[in-house]
């Protein structure tokens, strides 16, 4: 049939079905829906930091340079695009007056910042900032312009030299720092794409769609497409070949599924299918799903509503993340279906419930927090099965009952999870991201523990694992294991703590008094010690990999090169730790900032220079030595984690400016 012919029969619908919207009609209605989304923006600690770079930058001139020669002071601040004028520069020479100025922009710069400087061509009155993965709306009035921001600085100055000098230099280093957060913005506007209906409207069993001799209209079109679609939909068997055939296909269409899956989460996850228990974890819930839904659907013979969708869904996105959780919930939907003979609707309503756990999963802070995870999933769960009703004209009694199975769907979902889920995580010991957030409370016993019997350990631990945290984000590693690793990767170190010179100062008396191979092997020993401590506490197994790898098959140079100055008859192999190497990213970079941090420290000039140069050579002597060759990282990734290193490790070594007694 064609729009604007004549039919020349009666078409009457065979059963009930939805109308489906055209291609093209569902695709202009969601684009027009995304672009209603107001942009997200976030505020930049980068921007904030390059600021406060800034201003150091400018000052160091004065410092460097020839105090007297004005003209040379301005001369190189041109040259690095800083243009101030010459009285400002006279100004500045004082060295009372310089350090008053610093310490006063740097005070207000971090007031300021930390409020926030939205873009001057912001056209609305209100703005959407994502701050830890939560959207706030805030009025304008809240913020700064960049305008305001410049008088804010100056305000409560009295006019004068003083005033003249601060407002150069807020031209200078004030910056807009609410930036677009484009990922926040695109899921917003995707999530309004999904919330488009697939649907006008819906045909009853025996209604009329087209009369005979009647002019077929563009809806006419749309539903006698959506007839022959749920006419395939709802097509039957008819003997036992066909079942047969049906059976290989279920099962073939299964076993695609599961391994394009597979396939994605290696693509796109792959450090979460990196061991056999992980891929056990994903198989068994699909097999949960199935088993319940034929027992419930086939064996008990009730609505498919009781079916507990969200259980398998929500043990997956706990045991590895809400994003492999999400992408789970989509082909658990299929799955489901499928075993219902593709029947859709209650399944998406159980389905779009879980997106609502997804949202209370990424505020969780601990395992046991399972309120919130219940709290979303009913809550969403009586949104979507009100609208469908609103919908599908259904009567309060009918209602009542859908609100009533899914909400017992719901619960068991939820303990099926607390009971299930702990045993799951120690009996595969998985570094989930609930366990990981556990070990770094500082209640945990064997953090106290460190804390207590290692403070100079522990206090190096701490920096490790800022080092080691943003060096694995940037390379998008797993960032939470990469700090928790670095806080336990010397625990070892508690059995022998006086050894140790970071804990004992007077370690190299206790050390004159060995020989040379005894103390390499008491520190190499505390490698194993430390194994042995985390797996008495039941450490994660990828933590306990980074404690046995973080100083590889590396030699212990200082009593090696000892052992050859006393002439001591040695095995070289007590000069070196047993490994292996490091075998992931996180390992390898907790290596590189237990070194770093270690050589930074003891040195007296903190230069960037200096700091830089340790970073480069710490790398090269690795991968010289092939400290590195197991590791999966790249040379870019290798000069991404120096990037992002230095800035931490001249924030906590930076010389800090004297001031005048």
């Amino acid at each position: 049939m064609k729009l604007g012919e004549i039919a020349d029969k009666d078409i009457i619908a065979p059963f009930d079905f939805y109308i489906y919207k055209s291609e093209e009609t569902l695709k202009a209605e969601q684009e027009a829906s995304a672009a209603k989304i107001q942009p997200i923006y976030k505020v930049s600690e980068n921007l904030k930091f390059n600021a406060q770079k800034n201003l150091d930058f400018i000052f160091q001139h004065f410092s460097i340079a020839n105090s007297n020669d004005v003209k040379s002071i301005r001369k190189k601040l041109l040259q690095n695009g800083y243009d101030l004028s010459t009285n400002n520069v006279v100004f500045l020479q004082n060295d009372k007056r310089r350090f008053k100025i610093y310490n006063y922009l740097t005070e207000e710069l971090t007031k300021i910042f930390n409020i926030g400087i939205y873009p001057d061509n912001y056209r609305y009155q209100k703005i959407k900032i994502s701050k830890i993965n939560r959207i706030n709306e805030y009025s304008l009035k809240r913020l700064y312009s960049l305008e305001e921001a410049k008088i804010k600085l100056i305000s409560e100055l009295t006019p004068g030299k003083e005033k003249e000098t601060i407002k150069e230099l807020a031209n200078i280093i004030l910056i807009e720092n609410i930036v677009i957060d484009n990922e926040m913005t695109n899921l917003e506007m995707q999530k309004a794409r999904e919330n488009v209906l697939l649907t006008v409207g819906k045909v009853q069993k025996n209604e009329k769609i087209i009369g005979k001799n009647q002019k077929i209209t563009s809806i006419d079109l749309l539903k006698i497409k959506s007839l022959i679609k749920a006419q395939k939909d709802q097509g039957t068997v008819k003997n036992k070949n066909d079942l047969f055939l049906s059976a290989i296909g279920v099962f073939l269409l299964s076993l695609f599924i599961i391994l394009l899956f597979y396939y994605v989460i290696c693509l796109f996850f792959q450090k979460n299918m990196s061991s056999t228990p992980r891929l056990i974890v994903i198989l068994c819930s699909f097999l949960i799903s199935i088993i319940l839904t034929i027992f419930i659907n086939n064996v008990l013979k009730t609505p498919s509503l009781l079916i507990p969708f969200s259980f398998s869904v929500l043990l997956v996105a706990l045991i590895f993340n809400p994003h492999i959780g999400i992408l789970f919930n989509f082909i658990n939907l299929i799955f489901i279906s499928l075993f219902l003979n593709w029947s859709f609707i209650n399944p998406a309503i159980l389905s779009l419930a879980t997106f609502g756990s997804m949202i209370a999963l990424k505020r969780m802070k601990k395992k046991q927090e399972y309120y919130p995870l219940t709290l979303y999933l009913l809550l969403f769960l009586f949104l979507t099965i009100s609208f469908i009703s609103l919908i599908r004209f259904e009567s309060i009694s009918t209602y009542s009952m859908h609100l009533l199975r899914g909400f017992i769907s719901c619960i068991i979902s939820i303990v099926g999870l607390v009971l299930i889920t702990p045993i799951v995580e120690r009996k595969l010991n998985m570094a989930t991201k609930q366990i990981l957030l556990e070990l770094l409370d500082f209640d945990n016993p064997l953090l106290k523990k460190i804390s207590m019997i290692t403070p100079g350990t522990y206090h190096h631990s701490i920096i490790v694992g800022n080092l080691a945290e943003s060096a694995a984000e940037s390379i998008g590693a797993n960032h939470l294991l990469a700090r928790v690793g670095s806080y336990y990767h010397d625990i070892g170190k508690i059995e022998n703590p006086r050894f140790f010179i970071e804990n004992n100062p007077d370690s190299s008396e206790l050390h004159e008094k060995m020989m040379a191979n005894e103390s390499a092997i008491l520190i190499r020993n505390h490698i194993q010690e430390g194994v042995s401590l985390a797996k008495k506490y039941k450490l994660p197994k990828p933590v306990i990999e980074i404690i046995q790898q973080h100083h590889g098959t590396g030699l212990i140079r200082y009593f090696y090169n000892k052992a050859l100055e006393t002439k001591l008859d040695i095995d070289e192999d007590q000069f070196h730790y047993l490994g292996p190497k490091p075998q992931s990213k996180e390992a390898a970079i907790v290596m590189i900032a237990d070194i770093v941090e270690s050589t930074t420290k003891s040195l007296d000039d903190f230069s960037e220079d200096i700091i830089k140069k340790i970073l480069d050579d710490t790398i090269h002597k690795l991968i010289t030595d092939g400290q590195l060759d197991e590791a999966p990282l790249t040379l870019r990734e290798l000069e991404t984690i120096k990037s992002y290193m230095l800035p931490i490790l001249m924030g906590v070594y930076r010389k800090r400016l004297e001031y005048p007694e």
